[in-house]
């Protein structure tokens, strides 16, 4: 034993696709998915990563705190989204059924809202969304817990960057295609990615496209009481979705003399929906609401388009001038009919809504890298953004705006402006430093057709060191340490003063509304970690890590106008803290005589506390408290299969989100496995299944104040996925 080191359907049609299996070319197992060469030039604030190498040593030669997740993670299981690709790794929290969209993500104790999103070291655009992202279109993925000035210092709970598939400088030519099965119905999904080069040129074109569908039962009863009395009241609610998903990302890369060269890089994304569903409820004692039964309609769409041109210079020997410029433009639309049913079921009234956004922007930058007496690599740069958006909302109840008293148009435009510098620095052999400062406004100005003006600025000046240091008389055990100052500009919605109109307006069915007076939550952050790197690809951490938030956001529900509206506020400071624990190797690692199977494990604790809530249960809404996550893979050595599995927990629980409201998330267990076989050197063939246990979903809000006290239990079954994909390259 070696303990110091712990110490110190769709299957059938699938082979139909893939032909005739040559096992006999098969002769050595190969790994389930070799990664690709690296590409060429570093760019997008990050610096370049060996994929071919071992990722960990990268991991532990960086200066700052950093985990890479490479191909081979990316598409082990087959998933369709990085979301469920991220569920996997340590130190991310994803809430939500695996296979399935709608996953809440968080870092560090701090839910979705508090971890930054980058596409190619840029924020993703308005409308992005993890779920829609295909991984055959990712290169890696960069988990960064600890702010840098290069990436941006909006990342109270960390960033996470996802860096676009590059050209590598050789003939690319490689087809998914595959179904996936769930609740009986069966959907294709396909992707490819395909390149070539030349003397002074190179492209790479990759893509995805997958067929959407679900359908969803979800039980809700209301009970408690009122001022006028007791209520119990049941809601049913059924949810049909059918759409699409593409994603498109072009490459091309043009040598113009000695190391320097122009990159064109675009990313393309597109969702569609059609959705039609009914309410139906049953009003056992109290009051009967009106708008109560219902039939719907609707449609929608979700468009990004990004193009980015790069052009980079190399000066003299050490110092490389990089010069972007790059457009984005975003629409989302949304539709709805929804027919109201009277106790005789004829149609009552009529509601019709619209929903649609459209945002145009353009930024710049430019960003030296030079190195310095071989110890110093020095970072400095500059960005500039400008976005315009227009926003416009409609409802009509029986051809009557419900809207007009509140806003139906908006105009918003939002700079952003950064300048900012970094040095790592090889203080000696065994410690490095890092030493950031970045300075960064955001402006929003909006206005609306009544004349209402919403004008917030913010700038902030957050430095931030991180340190590592290689302890003496060991060869691989370093302690990582950081501190940052960080921030987060409340989102756009939240901040103009529009509002979201419920039709059964109640205390748990509230309208939404933005508030124009909200600040910018800040943030200091304390990571402390101690990494032993026993063998290639082996490695045990532990991290303690801690954030002090100030003016931290918080939704309070509250009458206004005689009507229940949740609305943004901010309310006082909040503090967030936790462990994580990280163990990953092979099991003959640990024992002399057990097989070789790769096993990964990660653990993490969070606890929060909100000064403006009592306790107990007060913590940062989104906060998961618990998370833990084992797999295991294993290579046949007598026949060309690669199996694996993983298991999931994640513990949600009560939070109180304000002195008078709290609410239940059910705990999430999940279970996936994957088989992959090669069944020919440029085929293979991979099955998998997620979410096996099939757990129900169970939320609840509950609501006391005075003579109210109103508690809303909502229960929705999950079902499993099962994903059969042929893999070509030729």
């Amino acid at each position: 034993m070696k303990f110091a080191h712990l110490f110190s359907s769709p299957v059938v049609i699938a082979l139909l696709l893939s032909g005739r299996a040559d096992v006999a070319q098969a002769q050595t197992p190969q790994p389930a998915t070799p990664a690709p060469p690296p590409a060429a030039e570093p760019e997008n604030g990050t610096q370049r990563v060996d994929v071919v190498g071992s990722q960990d040593a990268a991991r532990s030669a960086s200066t700052t705190f950093k985990q890479v997740v490479g191909v081979a993670d990316l598409v082990r299981f087959g998933d369709s989204s990085v979301l469920d690709v991220l569920r996997r790794q340590p130190g991310v929290v994803v809430n939500g059924v695996a296979g399935r969209r709608g996953g809440q993500i968080s870092m560090r104790g701090m839910g979705a809202a508090h971890v930054r999103i980058l596409l190619n070291g840029e924020p993703a655009p308005p409308g992005f969304s993890l779920d829609n992202l295909a991984p055959d279109l990712v290169e890696r993925i960069e988990i960064v817990p600890v702010a840098t000035a290069e990436l941006g210092m909006q990342a109270i709970g960390g960033t996470i960057n996802i860096v676009l598939k590059r050209n590598t400088g050789n003939r690319q030519r490689q087809l998914k295609l595959g179904v996936y099965s769930i609740e009986g119905e069966t959907r294709p999904q396909a992707s490819g990615s395909f390149g070539n080069q030349g003397d002074k040129w190179s492209w790479l074109v990759t893509g995805a496209a997958r067929q959407l569908a679900g359908d969803e039962t979800v039980r809700t009863q209301t009970q408690g009481y009122e001022a006028t009395g007791p209520l119990l009241r049941r809601l049913e609610q059924f949810n049909q979705d059918r759409g699409w998903t593409w994603n498109l990302a072009p490459r091309v890369n043009l040598k113009l003399g000695g190391k320097d060269t122009l990159t064109l890089q675009s990313f393309f994304s597109k969702n569609r929906y059609d959705s039609a569903g009914y309410d139906r409820r049953t009003f056992l004692e109290g009051p009967v609401l009106p708008f109560a039964n219902d039939r719907y309609v609707s449609a929608g769409s979700s468009t990004q388009l990004r193009n980015n041109l790069t052009w980079s210079k190399t000066l003299g020997d050490a110092s490389k001038l990089e010069m972007k410029l790059g457009s984005t433009h975003s629409r989302e639309t949304q539709a709805s009919t929804i027919s109201f049913i009277g106790d005789g079921g004829g149609v009552t009234n009529l509601q019709q809504t619209r929903a649609d956004d459209d945002s145009r922007g353009l930024t710049a930058s430019a960003k030296l890298r030079s190195t310095f007496a071989k110890t110093h690599t020095v970072v400095s740069g500059i960005e500039v953004e400008d976005t315009q958006a227009d926003a416009v909302r409609g409802n009509l109840i029986d051809s009557v705006s419900q809207l007009d008293a509140i806003g139906t148009a908006f105009d918003i435009a939002t700079r952003r402006y950064a300048v900012y510098a970094q040095d790592e620095w090889d203080v000696s052999e065994r410690w490095s430093l890092y030493l950031g400062l970045r300075w960064e406004q955001v402006a929003l100005l909006s206005k609306n057709n009544l004349g209402q003006r919403v004008d917030n600025s913010r700038a902030v000046l957050s430095p931030v060191v991180q340190s590592v240091w290689r302890l003496p008389g060991t060869k691989s055990d370093q302690v990582r340490l950081g501190i940052a100052r960080t921030w987060r500009v409340p989102p756009t919605n939240n901040l103009i003063a529009g509002r979201t109109v419920s039709n059964v307006n109640t205390v748990t069915t509230p309208d939404i509304s933005g508030n124009p007076n909200l600040k910018a939550e800040l943030a200091w952050g304390l990571d402390l970690a101690y990494e032993h790197y026993f063998a290639k690809d082996a490695l045990v951490t532990a991290t303690a890590f801690v954030r002090r938030i100030e003016d931290v956001l918080l939704t309070k529900t509250s009458l206004i106008g005689g009507r229940w509206v949740a609305m943004p506020v901010n309310q006082g400071n909040a503090v967030s803290r936790g462990i994580e624990i990280e163990v990953k190797g092979k099991l003959n690692q640990f024992f002399d005589s057990a097989p070789a199977i790769d096993l990964r494990a990660n653990l993490s604790r969070a606890w929060s506390s909100v000064d403006a809530v009592p306790g107990p249960d007060n913590r940062i809404a989104g906060q998961s408290p618990l998370s833990a996550n084992l797999g295991a893979d294993y290579t046949f050595k007598s026949v060309p299969v690669t199996g694996g599995a993983s298991l999931g927990f994640v513990r949600n629980g009560e939070v109180r989100v304000s002195p008078f409201e709290s609410a239940y998330g059910s705990d999430n267990r999940s279970v996936e496995a994957y088989v992959l076989w090669k069944m020919h050197r440029n085929a293979m063939l991979r099955l998998s299944v997620a979410n096996i246990l099939r757990q129900d979903d169970i939320q609840r809000t509950t609501y006391v104040y005075d003579s109210l006290a109103v508690q809303k239990r909502a229960e929705r079954p999950t079902y499993a996925v099962m994903r059969a994909i042929v893999e070509w390259k030729f």
